[in-house]
């Protein structure tokens, strides 16, 4: 299985997939440090693999790295006993970072890092920077201790609430508003538009759990004597906290 955020990238893979007839990979575009958490069980991979990700060198941006957040956790959750973890990059800070990071904690006995180390697979930009005479650096390690992590997803999903005292005036002051709510779930209310009928409303919205960003649409339909708050099912986003979560604060902030 692999995680792929570029769509480029993701049918480019999914092509050559094809025409090579392999049949037994599955491609999943989304961050792969919430899939590896998320989809996965604990101590049920034998192996993963990050092939030159972005270092994000900068200070304001480390939260973005892959190894970020809870990434060493995770790994060491999924991963059986004695299973491996190897990530490749040509920059050897970063190359160094990782090595400390998966040193802490006692869940894995890391190897020294390797130096142009004779990958069996390599990728075209390893091959391509390979022959510019970049140097390419390789952090291995085993896992040797037993944890478990807290995933997002795993709890029952709400796909929809009951609003029975619905407060219609306030819908157009929704559009704008950040919410913050604990564990840091965030989510924002970008669009509110009317139906013509005036019998729905479709809200546009954004959510964020630690890091992890989600855009997604609500739809609000009157029924009989109440309306129904729910998840547009053309763009089916993963029942996050902070999704979830925006089914209930919107339901108290329309209810009079």
């Amino acid at each position: 299985m692999g995680f792929e955020l570029s769509l480029t990238s993701f049918v480019k893979a999914q092509k050559k997939l094809y025409d090579e007839g392999i049949d037994n990979v599955r491609l999943v575009m989304v961050d792969g440090r919430f899939g590896l958490r998320e989809l996965f069980r604990d101590s049920s991979v034998r192996k993963v693999f990050v092939n030159f990700p972005c270092p994000w060198s900068k200070k304001g941006h480390e939260n973005r790295r892959v190894t970020a957040g809870d990434f060493v956790q995770s790994l060491a959750s999924v991963l059986e006993m004695d299973g491996e973890f190897e990530l490749a990059t040509d920059d050897r800070k970063y190359a160094l970072e990782v090595h400390e990071l998966l040193s802490q904690g006692g869940f894995f006995d890391v190897k020294p890092v390797e130096i142009n180390p004779d990958r069996k697979i390599k990728t075209r930009y390893e091959r391509k920077w390979i022959e510019e005479g970049r140097t390419i650096h390789l952090v291995k390690a085993r896992k040797i201790k037993d944890t478990s992590v807290q995933r997002l997803t795993w709890e029952e999903s709400a796909v929809h609430v009951k609003i029975e005292n619905l407060n219609e005036g306030k819908m157009p002051s929704l559009k704008g508003k950040v919410y913050k709510g604990r564990n840091d779930r965030v989510f924002v209310v970008k669009e509110v538009f009317k139906d013509f009928d005036g019998e729905s409303y479709y809200m546009k919205l954004i959510s964020s759990d630690k890091g992890f960003d989600q855009h997604y649409n609500l739809i609000l339909e009157r029924k009989r004597d109440f309306w129904v708050l729910k998840i547009d099912n053309t763009c089916q986003p993963y029942r996050t906290p902070a999704v979830k979560w925006s089914l209930y604060k919107i339901k108290e902030e329309l209810s009079i």
